[in-house]
């Protein structure tokens, strides 16, 4: 398995930028989890794929102890070189105390394997704490996405996957928090998902773009990640090129993503 090839960075990112200010954490509302990309299409081979989740109403992810599992791989072979089979994204870790649309990003390098079907498949976890759920009950989604790696398909466009005409294409799950248990939420019925509500503006999406860059062109990343274009000045305005308004917010994320980067790897 070639799983080092493959990632072009292993670190978690959590991105809110520019989707509003702060507000006080609810144990209560609709908590929901959008898949942005993949989707069932036709990329062109990418250093830096994203793999990009959105969550709504994000600090109800600690409430309930959300998690996504997710896997990759290509055909029918789970083992295939480039497959990936233990990736994690612990929601519950982020602490957040904004109820703005929120960000989970990942990155995978598909350069390596320019043509082919891939499968990715994806699970949320959850936990009810119901009164008459004792001990607290694990929900599990189960969810897959077929998309192709060609050099006659698209890049992948993260402003366009969420615009009016085709944010309601995402898979969704939402989940109605109406109360805090004794160690997690209490779900009441279940709610429509509306994934139109987070949408990925232009300034987001080159952040996201900027804050993967910044991981995979650090030294102790760069020989894992040949493939990925780097800033020629590794100063700090090097990653604000354009977009000074968003320079605090791209610094916060690629500190995140080095710290989470050493609890996985290390």
């Amino acid at each position: 398995m070639n799983h080092a090839r493959f990632l072009a960075w292993t670190a978690l990112v959590a991105n809110s930028i520019a989707m509003g200010n702060a507000t006080p954490v609810a144990d209560s509302g609709i908590f929901e989890v959008d898949l942005i990309s993949p989707r069932n299409e036709t990329y062109t081979p990418q250093a830096l794929m994203p793999i990009v989740f959105a969550l709504q109403n994000p600090p109800l992810a600690s409430t309930l102890e959300a998690a996504i599992s997710w896997q990759l791989w290509e055909g029918n072979n789970r083992t295939s070189p480039g497959s990936v089979t233990d990736g994690l994204l612990e929601l519950a870790l982020l602490n957040l105390t904004s109820s703005e649309p929120l960000f989970v990003d990942r990155f995978v390098n598909t350069l390596a394997y320019p043509d082919g079907l891939w499968t990715f498949a994806w699970s949320l976890q959850i936990y009810n704490c119901s009164a008459d759920e004792r001990p607290a009950r694990l929900i599990s989604t189960n969810n897959t996405s077929i998309f192709t790696v060609s050099k006659s398909g698209q890049a992948p466009n993260l402003v366009a996957a969420t615009s009016s005409d085709m944010c309601g294409t995402m898979e969704a799950y939402a989940f109605n928090v109406t109360s805090v248990g004794d160690a997690c939420g209490v779900l009441g019925p279940s709610p429509t998902t509306n994934p139109c509500a987070a949408t990925v503006n232009p300034a987001a999406a080159s952040s996201i773009s900027a804050a993967a860059t910044a991981f995979a062109c650090d030294p102790l990343q760069r020989s894992v990640n040949p493939n990925v274009t780097c800033p020629t000045s590794t100063g700090k305005s090097s990653n604000g090129a354009g977009q000074s308004p968003m320079a605090p917010a791209s610094t916060l994320l690629t500190l995140l993503t080095m710290v989470t980067a050493l609890i996985h790897l290390g």
